[in-house]
């Protein structure tokens, strides 16, 4: 039981760092195209999508996992 949790927390982490980095790229090109979006506003989104990525990342996984075996 614990390996398999410490499986699918590997497996969201790096999904949920895979996103949060996609989503810094994206959202630092419109930071720079449009005054309306601050560094902090980059910052704090990037955080945001991160920790629910991470949170649906842990509810999804451990379903693939099973039907992997």
């Amino acid at each position: 039981m614990a390996i398999q949790f410490a499986k699918t927390l590997g497996f969201s982490s790096a999904t949920a760092l895979a996103v949060g980095a996609l989503f810094y790229v994206l959202s630092a090109e419109m930071s720079t195209a449009s005054a309306a979006y601050t560094v902090n506003d980059t910052y704090l989104g990037t955080v945001f999508v991160f920790v629910l990525a991470l949170i649906i990342g842990l509810a999804v996984w451990p379903r693939v996992l099973e039907k992997k075996r």
